[in-house]
């Protein structure tokens, strides 16, 4: 019966209602934009970082994070393919790809200018696309003497497809060596630090460069992101079992970037749920209580027939509970319109600082996001109604019947 008057209630006023329900609606919009574009963003960094850089799990040899950062290989990997064949083993993983990470000068023989390398085995490495060639062609099992240099490096070396250069590093054992290896593509990440230096070029040219036949870490993808952690324990077990001994470290242990991003978004979205909060609390307050003040005779009539005033008080929290689930409603249906909206109209935004390219504006709506937007529309709407229902229920008798 309550419930029967309380809604019936909300249309007695309509414009009213459909004033506190566009409050709603702008709120539950909000959540649900920012939340699926915070959701979107989170999910890029983080495929991005396990398939494209890091790998799910990296496997080091006993002591690597000990050693010297200048000599990576002092403790590297020995019989790479032993340690690889085991861990493909597992049907969780994808593939395993083998790196050597290095630094030295780059010379064109008139200048030379500081590198960054990352060694990888060519067919292994197309399957984790971390950089967009944009001339040239990528790096082949077949042309173990070729690299690919990052866009703004090759600007700076005036070197272009084809051309020869020699690269100069330490090898493992601490004596200065050289290679002569020949641009096979040009390379861009957007990252404007990392294409002034970087270079990617073939696992076996990089150990003849090093005179070593170590590599540096044993990269593991996973089918799914998911499993990173289940993965590491089993394969500590095994190794264990095995009586071997490696370092395991995650993406998440070496994606510092997606932590801090997670806590710049968290702290955001949790600032913009408070404001929309407050907002929604106080029009949702105000119209009930506009709604109390007009409804003051009505309410003397109901208390003056026998209605017991914790009725009063439950009818006023109905009425926000239901225009809360109704503006709930309407504001999931307008956000998820809006999403699909926005993923299809191609919105370009602009490079954030360090990069020199943008991305593609998308929206990604998961079920948190939704129940959370959705009870946040229906709990703060009947929250602001305590305050009016408390006051509507303290009223004496005979000033409401007598009020004009």
């Amino acid at each position: 019966m309550l419930m029967t008057i309380a809604f019936r209630n909300l249309f007695r006023n309509q414009r009213r209602t459909l004033i506190t329900a566009l409050v709603l609606v702008f709120g539950v919009v909000a959540m649900l934009l920012f939340g699926g574009y915070k959701e979107v963003s989170f999910w890029g960094i983080r495929e991005g970082a396990a398939r494209a850089q890091y790998g799910h799990l990296q496997i080091y040899a006993p002591g690597y994070s000990e050693s010297d950062s200048q000599r990576p290989l002092a403790r590297g990997l020995s019989h790479v393919e032993d340690l690889r064949r085991e861990v493909e083993r597992d049907p969780r993983v994808e593939m395993t790809a083998a790196q050597i990470s290095l630094m030295g000068l780059i010379s064109n023989g008139d200048k030379s200018e500081a590198f960054l390398a990352t060694a990888v085995e060519p067919s292994r490495d197309q399957k984790m696309p971390a950089q967009k060639i944009i001339s040239g062609s990528y790096l082949s099992d077949a042309a173990p003497d070729s690299i690919i240099i990052g866009d703004l490096l090759a600007k700076s070396m005036r070197a272009g497809v084809g051309d020869t250069l020699t690269l100069m590093a330490t090898t493992a054992n601490g004596s200065l060596n050289a290679l002569d290896v020949q641009v096979a593509g040009i390379f861009s990440t957007g990252t404007k630090e990392y294409d002034e230096r970087a270079i990617k070029i073939p696992l076996r040219a990089a150990q003849r460069l090093l005179q070593t036949d170590k590599v540096e870490k044993l990269l593991v993808i996973l089918h799914q992101t998911s499993a990173t952690d289940a993965m590491k324990h089993d394969l500590s077990a095994m190794f264990a079992r095995k009586g071997t001994r490696f370092e395991i470290r995650t993406w998440a242990d070496l994606a510092g970037f997606y932590r801090q991003v997670v806590m710049l978004y968290n702290g955001i979205f949790g600032f913009l749920g408070a404001v929309i909060s407050v907002i929604v609390v106080l029009s949702v307050a105000n119209t009930v209580m506009m709604s109390a003040f007009e409804r003051t005779r009505e309410i003397g009539t109901l208390m003056a027939i026998g209605t017991d005033r914790s009725m009063i008080r439950r009818i006023f929290l109905l009425e926000g509970l239901f225009v809360g689930i109704l503006g709930g409603l309407a504001g999931l249906a307008a956000g998820g319109s809006l999403a699909v909206l926005i993923n299809h109209v191609h919105v370009e935004l602009p490079p954030p600082p360090g990069y020199t390219s943008g991305y593609r504006l998308q929206i990604m709506l998961n079920s948190s996001i939704v129940i959370t937007a959705f009870l946040l529309a229906t709990c703060t709407a009947t929250l602001s109604s305590l305050a009016p229902a408390w006051k509507a229920s303290r009223l004496r008798i005979v000033e409401a019947l007598g009020h004009n």
